[in-house]
């Protein structure tokens, strides 16, 4: 499920994150995990993280701290 998150700002991208996040953890304590909705959300979640790092890199190309 990749998505085109080129134009969203670094504040919709962590907010993004976030409520995935919290969907996940919800969706766990249902017991949906196997859910492809689940798998989709986790696949977002992976996205949004490496949107994140590769914005965090190219605003700090000296920081190589992680």
């Amino acid at each position: 499920m990749a998505m085109n998150l080129d134009n969203a700002s670094q504040k919709q991208l962590n907010e993004l994150e976030q409520l995935t996040r919290q969907m996940l953890v919800v969706l766990r304590q249902a017991k949906l995990h196997d859910e492809p909705l689940s798998k989709s959300l986790y696949e977002l979640e992976q996205q949004l993280g490496d949107i994140r790092r590769q914005r965090f890199d190219a605003a700090n190309p000296q920081d190589h701290s992680y």
